[in-house]
């Protein structure tokens, strides 16, 4: 059986490898990963035995880019 976990992030700049603005996990506003590096949330995640299954892009908010990103790990 598996657990499933929505984080909807925006990140400053572009790239997978920018900065954090904002991080909501499961619609929960998250403000200790504000100006973290988003593979460093990546590390976290991997670390608690979350496996990424899928991204999707939302939209652009000025140089923010907007996105989900959906996790999954065996209960």
């Amino acid at each position: 059986m598996f657990e499933y976990c929505s984080v909807t992030y925006a990140c400053v700049g572009r790239g997978w490898t920018q900065e954090l603005y904002w991080i909501r996990i499961n619609g929960n506003k998250i403000m200790e990963w504000r100006t973290k590096q988003w593979t460093d949330y990546l590390n976290y995640m991997a670390q608690e035995k979350w496996e990424l299954i899928s991204t999707h892009p939302l939209e652009q908010d000025g140089s923010d880019s907007v996105a989900v990103a959906y996790f999954k790990r065996l209960v």
